[in-house]
This record gives structure tokens, C-alpha cells and sequence, in this order.
């Protein structure tokens, strides 16, 4: 099965988000700044999920 476009990104992407919430993230918790965390993770999946569905639709309209 060959992974296209619109799947490879928001999976880098979301690779890269995990990371970061784990090596940042902890650090926020850790210092009280729920607020903060919460929100970043929040926009991060926004951003990831939107991604997606743009992309998805860029490659639909490519083909036809």
C-alpha cells in the first residue's frame, strides 16, 4: 500500500507534535502552566486534522 501526500504530512506532523509534547510539554505541566499546554495541543491537532482533509481534497481535485 502506498501512502499518499495527504497522509504522509499529517503524520509527520503529528510525529513531530508528540515529540515535542512529550520534550516541552512535561516542563509546562511540571511548572504549573496547564493553560498553555492544553491550548498548544489543542491548535496542534486543529492544524494536523485541517491538514489532512486540505490535503485529501488538493488530491482529489488533482486527479479529476
Amino acid at each position: 500500500m502506498k501512502l499518499k501526500r495527504y497522509q504522509i504530512v499529517p503524520l509527520l506532523l503529528a510525529a513531530y507534535a508528540i515529540f515535542m509534547t512529550i520534550y516541552f510539554g512535561l516542563d509546562l505541566l511540571r511548572s504549573g502552566q496547564s493553560l498553555r499546554f492544553y491550548s498548544t495541543l489543542s491548535a496542534e491537532t486543529i492544524v494536523i486534522i485541517l491538514a489532512y482533509f486540505f490535503l485529501r481534497k488538493k488530491d482529489r481535485n488533482r486527479r479529476k
